[in-house]
């Protein structure tokens, strides 16, 4: 077990962190890492120790040296130059914390998956009030370092969510951007399985930002 840090030289200013899960490592290997590797960020970190998510990012963050982050899941296919246009839609507008798009879902049959079938989350011009009321910002999303809170390591689901909501109530907001977006593959239940029930995981965040 490790964090394996690579580094492209004359890369882009962005760390690429992937929290690598076990049995997923070929996926990765073989389709996820070499689209992260196309898009030319400076430096590639996979944390592949035991631990959740959250942690797993976290930690993976405290190795990186870039000014952008950008986590990453490691079933997740990147469109060609998609870091690049999220760079410039931050590089144009300062005042951004991060920048997102939406994505498509793929979900392989035969996974106990909860979701029924393949779909698709647009992208979505930042509103807060509607992010008050529910996620719609991907984790997949290139953040400036100096803003990022942190993910909070005791929630099981819905990290993402919380993240944007800390930043928010910073006053630090998103901006989307509409001519890119990427592929999940949903290759098992993960952490959106029956075990972790989604309503008292949306619970757990009002409360935490007294949105209830």
């Amino acid at each position: 077990m490790s964090i394996k840090i690579d580094k492209i030289e004359d890369g882009l200013p962005i760390s690429v962190i992937v929290p690598l899960s076990k049995g997923r490592n070929d996926f990765f290997r073989s389709f996820v890492l070499p689209l992260i590797e196309a898009n030319n960020p400076n430096e590639i970190i996979v944390n592949n120790n035991d631990g959740l998510a959250p942690k797993k990012r976290n930690d993976g963050f405290k190795k990186s040296t870039q000014p952008f982050v950008f986590f990453i899941d490691d079933d997740i296919l990147l469109a060609q130059n998609h870091l690049e246009k999220l760079l410039k839609a931050l590089e144009n507008n300062p005042s951004k914390a991060y920048a997102y798009t939406g994505y498509d879902g793929i979900v392989i049959e035969n996974t106990n998956h909860p979701l029924k079938g393949n779909f698709k989350i647009p992208t979505v011009d930042f509103n807060p009030n509607a992010l008050r009321q529910s996620n719609y910002i991907s984790t997949m999303s290139l953040i400036r370092r100096e803003r990022f809170p942190k993910f909070d390591e005791s929630l099981r689901r819905l990290q993402d969510w919380d993240l944007w909501l800390t930043l928010l109530s910073k006053g630090h907001e998103g901006i989307a951007v509409h001519n890119t977006d990427f592929l999940a593959f949903y290759l098992d239940s993960g952490i959106t399985s029956n075990t972790n029930n989604e309503m008292d995981a949306i619970v757990t965040i009002k409360k935490k930002h007294n949105l209830l």
